[in-house]
């Protein structure tokens, strides 16, 4: 008797629980039909009250079913009601704290309604849950970028770079930020504006005469060498950096001095001028020296210029026309620049071509330089305008010692005709070291 009461209890307990739990299926069942239905609806701006309706009534039945909370808090952002929608999804995320959907969503009200700060605070938690997760990175990036707050969005985006090598995204901001050339470096440094800059040069040439013009390297110099310093200040006002430069110079036991002005005022967007002007009593440097250069940018991160250099120098006046092509790629800088004058000179056939890297930012970089010709932009001798041809080549590293102080070491290798079949090889070293504040 008692084995059948048994049994009996049994049957009855399961048909209860078959019976309450059918409905249970058939209902989650519908809730899944209604969600899909309310999230076609809510595609459609013009049946979207329709599916907040349908959220709602979800809901009523079942408040934890949390994609259709997901779905009403969108629906509310997508019409602008951003209070509502953020109300709705912080409930979310506070009930599921690792529910993505939520947390995305919730990110999306933060940056549409423009409360960047409440983002960046969420999404430096959300970037903690999930260090591996390029989204949560990229959109604090791009608030970052567009504050902005170059330092932080570049740190941000070697982060995502570090995670996705191929973004796209953050490959040109980086390539762009730290390819910022002078005279356009960062305005800030550790939270402080920089204002100006102080430079200390100077620069040493071990000097021989060769058979060939293809010696370079000098071991044993058979001329005095060649030494030259330089002081320069540079400003930076609302037009654009305002440089002037003291230089001295000791030749073949001669001493000279030259005073320059330089200036770089932004135009427009994308178009900047390069203005310089130079005087001088000696022989050693031309008595006179005037430069304009017209730079602007172009589409696919090229550059281009078109100017004019004029020099005075015993007894000559030479125009010189210089015009230049560069790109950025990536966190490379890659230029060619050429001279061109009517003058019988090595000026008449100028060259450069260059290609900077930079390492994490505008004072940190390595170039290598290669070129034919003498340049009148470099640290020009009034006798080097003769010089019937040159070859050259060489690199500069400069880096930051700490945010106020860069130092810059560069190497070149030269050799010079200074004459017909006569020729100068020249070894140089050339230290600066710059103070920012």
């Amino acid at each position: 008797m008692k084995n059948q009461l048994s049994i009996i209890q049994k049957q009855l307990v399961f048909l209860v629980f078959l019976f309450l739990s059918v409905p249970c299926v058939q209902a989650g069942e519908n809730l899944d039909s209604l969600f899909i239905e309310a999230r076609q609806a809510a595609m459609d701006t013009s049946s979207r009250e329709q599916a907040i309706e349908m959220c709602k009534n979800a809901l009523s039945q079942i408040p934890y079913y949390h994609d259709f909370r997901i779905l009403l808090g969108r629906c509310y952002a997508w019409d602008g009601r951003y209070s509502e929608a953020e109300t709705e999804l912080v409930h979310v995320v506070e009930e599921m704290e690792d529910y993505q959907d939520a947390r995305n969503a919730l990110l999306d009200v933060y940056i549409w309604s423009k409360q960047d700060e409440k983002a960046l605070e969420f999404l430096s938690v959300s970037i903690q849950k999930y260090p591996g997760d390029t989204a949560y990175k990229i959109k604090q990036f791009r608030i970052l970028s567009r504050q902005d707050r170059k330092d932080e969005a570049l740190h941000v985006a070697e982060d995502i770079l570090k995670i996705d090598p191929d973004n796209k995204e953050a490959l040109t901001y980086k390539q762009k930020t730290t390819t910022t050339k002078e005279p356009y470096p960062p305005a800030k440094l550790s939270g402080a504006n920089v204002r100006r800059a102080s430079t200390i040069r100077y620069a040493h040439n071990r000097l021989a005469e060769t058979k060939t013009e293809w010696q370079f390297i000098v071991v044993e110099p058979s001329l005095d060498p060649w030494h030259w310093m330089s002081f320069e200040h540079k400003e930076i006002f609302p037009f654009g950096p305002f440089i002037i430069k003291m230089n001295y110079a000791n030749r073949f036991q001669n001493t000279a001095t030259q005073v320059e002005m330089e200036s770089y005022p932004l135009l427009r967007k994308g178009t900047y001028l390069y203005t310089g002007i130079g005087f001088s009593k000696s022989d050693l440097f031309p008595s006179f020296r005037l430069g304009l250069e017209v730079f602007q940018a172009l589409a696919n991160d090229f550059e281009a210029s078109l100017g004019l250099r004029y020099l005075e120098v015993p007894d000559k006046q030479i125009p010189i026309y210089v015009g230049s092509l560069g790109k950025y790629w990536q966190s490379y800088w890659i230029s060619l620049k050429s001279y061109v004058s009517p003058a019988n000179s090595s000026l008449s056939k100028s060259w450069i071509l260059g290609v900077r890297k930079y390492l994490n930012n505008a004072s940190n970089h390595i170039e290598v330089y290669a070129g034919s010709g003498v340049s009148p932009d470099a640290n020009l001798g009034g006798e080097e305008i003769e010089f019937l041809g040159s070859r050259s080549f060489g690199t500069i590293l400069k880096f930051q010692i700490n945010p106020l102080y860069d130092l810059n070491v560069g190497l070149h290798f030269s050799n010079l005709e200074t004459r017909s079949n006569a020729f100068r090889g020249d070894t140089g070293l050339q230290i600066s070291f710059t103070m920012n504040y």
